[in-house]
């Protein structure tokens, strides 16, 4: 009888690319006519963002856009003022090697920035940037599931695989109008903005991905009040979105990792004192949706007759995910070397440096990074006025118990909120809430068999002259390697000595039936 072989094509996730490149960010800024002369900086910050990517001839070519944001004053005059300037840069990656169906992932993050004061009418900026590119793919692998004929003996795991992994990418701009509340100053210029995504809901139908939110814009403004006392107002606005992406094969039998990320958030008033806003938002939506199956695979096999030969891959498949909902909370004392804290106009706070490690005597992956928290205000003369401080954070997210396979997470943080308080004149004492999304993934690994291969030219050879032979077992022996020793099955082998388990349960005698 011949070897007939059942196969089937396995999905593994394959990482094509986990590296980081830096961009040098330089600006030699000289102000517009119609800005006043600086006398101090408060603050100058640099804000990259991905706008785009795509994959073409082995490359991962992506667009960047960096705003450079300064914060001044001028001398006797108590009027924040702030100068912005774009640029846009292009980059590109080698890929390491050949997937199906690519996820991208780009985290551009800010490494440092100095401004420098020329002279009254001149900024010096200098600054870095890196981005951190992570591409993985699918790849197919035919392994044998099962196998007839030829005495052949099989071990056999179930396992949990992708038997599907779909992605998508999509870039959404929204053009909204906002309108200030009336007890609300006039907008002179925005000093600030910032965008938060709620997501609310996720829902996949025949085809399509359907998904829902809303993005929270916080706007800090300078202004003056209608006794002519120059000042800033914050404004927060909610603008509800709801897009239907194209993901052909796509329905509710998928588990889907949507992430929404802002790309962009300018705000122009109109110009005829309305108080109308319009906001033009750009958000990058990026989609990893699996379809999970279970089937048994061969891990090991030989023949009871013929000699025999494998071919073996290593095998890591996403076999579960879990879903990340967790909060943390981080607090900061900032204090004021200029006098006492009058007012205070805005607070925030932002992440940096995020980073994920495993601590197996915690049993427990550590979440860490730095939260910098802000504060625009004034002093009691009414002079601007801008306060920061870093604060580190450590966050443990608990490893499930009984999970069979190596674990890997993906976190995905974000500020959900900053509150402070006046804790005395010239002290604030901040709480920045931290959302912890994302999710773990379970990946089971071992050594599966691609191919297989019955010699019978080579046969094994066969002793008539006894039916059984005896082995000296130690305690938790695998039965299975004594049946492969002695070309016999473990059927047999269980059946003679009346066993129920395929490990040895104490030291001592077994009888093995040979296959003659």
């Amino acid at each position: 009888m011949d070897l007939k072989l059942n196969r089937e094509m396995l999905s593994m996730t394959r990482t094509i690319l986990d590296a980081s490149c830096e961009q040098a960010v330089e600006k030699d800024f000289l102000l517009p006519d119609y800005y006043p002369d600086i006398f101090r900086v408060l603050k100058c910050v640099i804000m990259p963002t991905v706008q785009s990517h795509s994959i073409n001839g082995g490359k991962l070519s992506f667009d960047m856009a960096v705003l450079i944001r300064v914060l001044y004053i001028s001398q006797n005059d108590k009027r924040i003022n702030c100068i912005e300037q774009k640029m846009n840069y292009t980059k590109s990656f080698d890929l390491q090697g050949d997937c199906g169906d690519p996820m991208i992932w780009l985290t551009p993050k800010c490494d440092y920035v100095n401004c420098r004061v020329v002279n009254q009418r001149r900024l010096d900026i200098r600054g870095a940037v890196t981005i951190h590119a992570n591409v993985t793919g699918e790849v197919t692998v035919p392994i044998v599931t099962d196998a007839f004929g030829c005495g052949i003996q099989l071990k056999k795991v179930a396992v949990t695989y992708p038997a599907k992994r779909l992605t998508a990418a999509k870039r959404i701009t929204l053009i909204e109008e906002l309108q200030l509340s009336a007890a609300k100053a006039p907008v002179g210029t925005i000093l600030r903005t910032d965008c938060r995504i709620i997501p609310q809901e996720h829902k996949m139908i025949a085809g399509k991905l359907v998904t829902k939110g809303d993005a929270e814009i916080t706007m800090l403004y300078s202004c003056v009040t209608a006794d002519g006392e120059e000042t800033a107002e914050t404004m927060r606005f909610t603008l509800p979105f709801s897009q239907i992406i194209d993901i052909d094969g796509i329905d509710d039998t998928f588990t889907a990792d949507v992430r929404i990320t802002p790309a962009g958030c300018d705000i122009i008033p109109k110009s005829d004192d309305s108080g109308t806003l319009e906001c033009e938002l750009v958000l990058l939506v990026n989609c990893v949706a699996k379809k999970l199956s279970t089937c048994e695979i061969v891990t090991d096999a030989y023949s009871t007759c013929f000699e025999c030969e494998a071919e073996r891959c290593e095998s890591k498949l996403d076999s579960e995910s879990i879903k990340l909902s967790d909060s943390h909370s981080v607090t900061a004392k900032l204090s004021c070397q200029e006098g006492e804290i009058r007012c205070v106009h805005d607070s925030w706070a932002t992440l940096s440096n995020v980073t994920s490690r495993l601590d197996e005597e915690k049993k427990a992956f550590i979440i860490s990074g730095s939260v910098t928290f802000c504060i625009i205000g004034r002093n009691e003369d009414g002079t601007p006025l801008y306060l920061e401080n870093d604060s580190p954070f450590e966050h443990e997210i608990p490893i499930p118990e009984n999970v069979n396979g190596e674990i890997s997470i993906s976190p995905d943080l974000c500020i959900e909120n900053c509150t402070y308080y006046l804790a005395d004149e010239t002290t604030a004492e901040l709480k920045a809430d931290i959302k912890i999304g994302g999710e773990m993934t379970i990946q089971q690994t071992g050594t599966m068999i691609s191919e297989l291969r019955v010699l019978t030219d080579k046969p094994k050879e066969k002793n008539d002259k006894y039916a059984l032979k005896i082995c000296y077992c130690n305690e938790s022996d695998d039965i299975w390697e004594i049946a492969k020793k002695y070309s016999t099955s473990i059927t047999a082998i269980l059946e003679e000595n009346e066993l129920t388990d395929d490990k040895i349960s104490k030291q001592g005698m077994l009888l093995i039936p040979l296959m003659n």
